[in-house]
């Protein structure tokens, strides 16, 4: 294999979206609730579920990534299309650190806490499920899929067009209600 093939290989792609996932939905909570108390941060066997959670979730999506045609080369835009990342971020971000420091949190709750992982795994299903449907969907078309693009009408797509941004909702509901927090679910 040359050099040039490395570099192109698809396995660069697929080990950026496991850190970047990694990195957002694990690493971005863990920072906000402080590096110096992880045991306290992993006592809590919610939010040790939730960091399971994030690790498969995370493996599974650079193997998507992995597996998916690549794209045709086009020039990304970077706009205000993608605000929605942003207040994610956030709302992961407070929540953690509200919850570790009490602030703007409720009492403690355990059942709550069960049920925001339980929320936010559904988000994680529905990621899932709809990544599968457009590799599937890319898989099948190949180069039709961009060249003549229709409306995807597999999987999630069904019943709702951005499948994603419905899947980002559970997971900041699951997320802030996992981590007790008023912010980020109000």
């Amino acid at each position: 294999m040359t050099l040039n093939q490395i570099s192109k290989s698809k396995i660069w792609s697929a080990l950026w979206q496991l850190f970047s996932r990694a990195f957002v939905l694990m690493g971005l909570p863990l920072l906000a609730w402080g590096i110096d108390d992880l045991e306290g941060f992993f006592s809590n066997p919610a939010r040790t579920g939730f960091v399971i959670i994030v690790a498969l979730q995370a493996i599974f999506h650079a193997w998507v990534t992995y597996i998916t045609p690549p794209e045709p080369h086009h020039e990304h835009r970077f706009d205000m299309a993608r605000w929605h990342v942003h207040i994610f971020e956030i709302i992961f971000i407070l929540s953690a650190f509200g919850d570790r420091r009490n602030i703007l949190v409720w009492n403690e709750n355990p059942a709550l806490r069960w049920l925001g992982l339980g929320i936010y795994l559904i988000g994680a299903m529905l990621s899932v499920w709809a990544n599968l449907a457009w590799a599937n969907h890319l898989r099948d078309k190949g180069e039709l899929a961009y060249d003549d693009p229709v409306l995807l009408y597999e999987g999630p797509f069904r019943w709702i067009r951005y499948p994603i941004l419905l899947a980002l909702f559970f997971y900041c509901l699951g997320f802030a209600i996992a981590c007790r927090s008023w912010p980020g679910w109000h």
